[in-house]
């Protein structure tokens, strides 16, 4: 059960709902909505389910469970109404096109929150890490609701927006896309008030085809009507996202801001007189900090409310999440992208530490053509770096251990596609004092 949805607060019924659905209620139902899903196994009683037809899997398939466990609705394609009404107790609704219908609604939805300032992220890696920063930031200015997790689709935004509650002032958002189109989609729904750009990278390179089209779609979240925009200076593709962007946007660095690296230990930061502690390892991190810090300023946080706010910062889990023990772990799994990748291992590379250093990586997914450059790239970094041995997981990581034996690092990298067989090595071969 996801409890971060608040959509209860209005004590909807599906007759009352499925206009703001645009979808028509076809058998009604006395059952007050309790929450939104669109996976059945997330159902309870109360929830209204949109079975939206996927690659895999096709939602309807799951509306008899999902009424026996209790729903008060399930959205369906209008063609199969009269079926679903066979099939079901509970109230049905029809409608057209089932997405459209869940993106309708929370457009509905966000429309009952006439005062909610709402901020808008996005970019190949850091969006994350700068959504958590900032809804600290604004939390202390005002009631703030965010982004659960990563739910940052055109599925994961929409129900990312049912968490906002009556007293919201501020909602901060990811918007993440992998395919051409989605930010349309996205943008369509939120119109956020604030958008920031974090940087362009190759993560779904697949699906985009180059990194001008990745730029190209992302840019969108600039649009007509937005407030202000924020952009990384450092960004690739910096001066053709601006030409694109419907206003000048704003650019953020770390000028402002002096960072004094703690090690694992995160960093200290000094912004406008105020200092403060974040446990955050690694530069990307740090630069998604300096993102938030200048959202912040803009909305009016004084540099003492920004320090209070990130003051023990710590990234979401998995984000270059420090675990110590007799073998010290920075889990960073979560960041699969090339230029994260290179900036966690050339970090922990520069660390003084005094024991052995040991990394395990697992493949770095839909990146097209580029998959195999990306790879051979992680392998020369780990060549020059200070690990004493790679165990590298994945069928794409074969590319990067051929080239390391190629450097004539074959005694230092092992390679497998089973994991079960990497965790067998890892374990065998950790000691104590080891930093993973």
């Amino acid at each position: 059960m996801n409890t971060y949805q608040h959509i209860d607060q209005f004590s909807f019924t599906p007759s009352s709902i499925a206009p703001l659905c645009q979808a028509t209620c076809i058998r009604g139902g006395s059952i007050r909505i309790a929450d939104v899903q669109i996976d059945s196994r997330l159902c309870r009683k109360g929830s209204l389910f949109f079975a939206l037809k996927g690659e895999r899997t096709d939602g309807f398939a799951y509306i008899k469970s999902v009424s026996e466990k209790g729903a008060a609705a399930v959205v369906v394609p209008t063609e199969r109404a009269r079926e679903a009404f066979r099939l079901c107790d509970c109230a049905v609704l029809a409608s057209d096109d089932v997405l459209a219908s869940l993106h309708a609604l929370s457009r509905s939805y966000l429309s009952l929150f006439p005062q909610l300032k709402t901020v808008g992220i996005t970019g190949s890696c850091g969006k994350s890490t700068t959504k958590e920063a900032v809804a600290c930031i604004t939390g202390q200015l005002g009631p703030t609701a965010k982004t659960p997790g990563n739910l940052n689709s055109e599925y994961g935004l929409p129900l990312s927006t049912f968490s906002l509650e009556k007293q919201s002032r501020y909602g901060i958002f990811e918007m993440g896309i992998d395919h051409v189109g989605e930010m349309d989609r996205m943008v369509s729904i939120l119109k956020p008030n604030i958008a920031l750009l974090t940087n362009i990278g190759i993560s779904h390179l697949e699906k985009f085809g180059s990194q001008e089209i990745i730029a190209q779609e992302k840019a969108k979240i600039f649009h007509p009507g937005i407030e202000a925009g924020f952009v990384s200076r450092s960004c690739k593709h910096l001066p053709s996202i601006e030409k694109q962007a419907s206003r000048t946007l704003l650019r953020y660095d770390g000028e402002a801001v002096k960072a004094v690296d703690l090690g694992l230990e995160g960093w200290s930061v000094t912004y406008e007189g105020e200092t403060f502690q974040i446990r955050a390892v690694g530069k990307h991190l740090l630069e998604d900090v300096f993102g938030a810090i200048a959202i912040g300023a803009y909305l009016g946080a004084s540099p003492r409310e920004i320090a209070q706010a990130l003051e023990g910062f710590t990234p979401m889990q998995g984000r270059s999440s420090v675990y110590r023990s007799d073998i010290t772990i920075i889990d960073d799994s979560y960041n699969a992208s090339l230029d994260s990748t290179r900036s966690i291992l050339s970090y922990i590379s520069s660390l003084r530490w005094e024991g052995e250093k040991k990394v395990v990586l697992g493949p770095m997914k839909e990146l097209g053509n580029q998959s195999r450059t990306a790879h051979r790239s992680v392998a020369n970094l780990l060549a020059r770096s200070s690990f004493g041995r790679a165990y590298l997981y994945g069928s794409e990581m074969k590319e990067a251990a051929s080239q390391l034996r190629r450097q004539g690092y074959a005694e230092k990298v092992s390679f497998t596609e089973s994991f079960e067989e990497l965790e067998h090595t890892v374990e065998r071969q950790s000691n104590r004092g080891d930093l993973f």
